[in-house]
């Protein structure tokens, strides 16, 4: 009897150990699974609020670098010295900042590259020239937006630059002969409908909207379109002018109406 006894004790004392055991992992499971679903339920909550709306749409800043071949405090002065200057390439656009009226040549996005076109124009044409640089501030318009709208809206407040880059890569091009003036003319159209399509979509979404924002960029955009036509339609600014001047005269346009827009 004694053995038996003996025999039984450490088998009910082993079991109960593996039912205690048991127990503190099932606690911990049930704990471990509690957090998980806290957590993706936290997540899921702000995945949504990423996707479908927002307070605010935001341009980023960015600054870009002009050179320019004269500069007068009397508007009409620089605008007679712009038309000879388109005769030879340079975009001619008179552009004003604090006192000064610049006649700008061309606008880069990136300082060495107007300093090494300013070398170029010093040594080959033997013009002086001046470097202004043009800060642009960011631009934001707020509001209770899908993430639909924060796409468009956000690709319709970068269609300005968007523009002015891609008729600057046409100009240059052209100035290097990658281009003739035929696949200019066609790579301009397809910019313009590049900037059409844009303003299609935001018309679209944004058709109802009576936030004044809104309406300031949407009659911006407008403006910016029949700039691009004019563009495309070939008018010349001035007697003599050649296609590389209006490329350049028109992206610096469309330059000076964002800074409008911002400011």
């Amino acid at each position: 009897m004694g053995g038996e006894n003996q025999d039984s004790m450490p088998k009910f004392s082993l079991k109960r150990k593996i039912s205690s055991k048991k127990t503190v992992l099932s606690v911990a499971l049930s704990l471990l699974l509690l957090v998980c679903l806290i957590v993706a339920n936290y997540l899921s909550l702000m995945l949504v609020r990423t996707e479908t709306g927002g307070e605010s749409v935001t341009a980023g800043d960015f600054k870009v670098y002009m050179l320019t071949l004269s500069k007068s405090q009397v508007e009409k002065e620089s605008s007679s010295r712009a038309v000879d200057f388109r005769k030879i390439g340079a975009g001619g656009y008179v552009w004003q900042q604090n006192e000064y009226y610049f006649v700008v040549s061309s606008v880069y996005a990136n300082r060495n590259d107007a300093v090494l076109v300013q070398n170029s124009v010093k040594s080959n044409q033997g013009l002086e020239s001046e470097i202004v640089e043009v800060a642009f501030p960011s631009f934001t318009i707020s509001g209770n937006f899908s993430g639909e709208e924060k796409k468009v809206l956000s690709k319709a407040l970068n269609a300005f630059y968007e523009l002015y880059y891609n008729i600057y890569d046409i100009a240059i091009s052209l100035d290097t002969a990658v281009y003739n003036e035929i696949s200019a003319r066609l790579a301009v159209n397809n910019a313009h409908s590049g900037l059409s399509n844009t303003i299609d979509n935001f018309n679209t979404v944004f058709g109802e909207y009576d936030q004044p924002e809104i309406q300031e960029l949407s009659d911006a955009l407008d403006d910016g379109l029949q700039i691009s036509k004019a563009l495309c339609g070939g008018s010349l600014i001035s007697e003599g002018q050649t296609y590389s001047s209006l490329l350049k005269y028109h992206y610096t346009e469309i330059l000076a109406l964002y800074l409008d827009l911002i400011s």
